[in-house]
């Protein structure tokens, strides 16, 4: 069976959908819809330049991704540039993307003075959208409905008590990082599919969020320290 692993749970693609004059798997329908609703939720929550770095972070990670096939497969895109367009560096791709947004996003740590806001909306972002993702993945494609129930309730629950913490100025970001990570361990057990890119992609995140973490939590520079 054909597998889309493009963050999230991976689950098997048993759905493509007619957009115009494309076809879609549905692992692109829902991870174009989980952009759309982090984008707007972190707009109207916090404000227009946390959906805007939001924004960027998403940007990084597609667009290496995309241009990435120019290592995976050089002979291709030097015979045919515009395969560009059309194919993306694979597993490969989408690991490196993160890396770079990873690295881009602690640059932007390290050189603004960011407040708790600034790490608890990134947090919210992320895991909005691998929630989202989650929830549309189990409504466009077929599967067990025991894993789709757990699946929805789980990635719900983070997200909810993620929020709670924000609101209620308990637990790090930390915190629910690790608790992210031990959600989708569970969920990617109970699909009997632990090693995938999917949750690789969880497990960087939660390494993104520790060191946003651990940034904020240290003097801007020594000089500001000592005044």
């Amino acid at each position: 069976m054909f597998i889309e692993r493009i963050g999230g749970v991976t689950m098997p693609v048993t759905q493509y959908y007619p957009i115009g004059s494309i076809t879609m798997p549905s692992s692109w329908i829902a991870f174009i819809a989980g952009f759309i609703v982090t984008y707007l939720f972190i707009r109207l929550y916090v404000g227009k330049v946390h959906s805007e770095r939001i924004g960027d972070l998403f940007f990084y990670v597609v667009i290496i991704w995309k241009l990435s096939v120019i290592v995976t497969d050089f002979s291709l895109v030097m015979k045919n540039p515009l395969s560009i367009l059309y194919f993306h560096g694979g597993t490969f791709g989408w690991i490196l993307g993160l890396v770079v947004a990873g690295v881009w996003m602690l640059r932007r740590v390290y050189k603004e003075k960011w407040e708790r806001i600034d790490k608890w909306s990134v947090l919210l972002a992320l895991i909005c959208w691998q929630a989202v993702y989650q929830i549309a993945m189990t409504f466009l494609n077929e599967g067990s409905l025991v894993v789709k129930s757990a699946t929805v309730l789980l990635f719900i629950a983070v997200f909810v008590l993620s929020w709670w913490c924000q609101q209620k100025k308990v637990n790090t970001v930390s915190d629910l990082a690790g608790v992210l990570i031990a959600v989708h361990f569970f969920v990617s057990a109970i699909q009997g599919n632990l090693l995938n890119t999917a949750f690789i992609t969880t497990i960087f995140i939660g390494l993104l969020l520790f060191g946003i973490d651990r940034a904020t939590a240290q003097p801007i520079s020594g000089k500001e320290e000592v005044e």
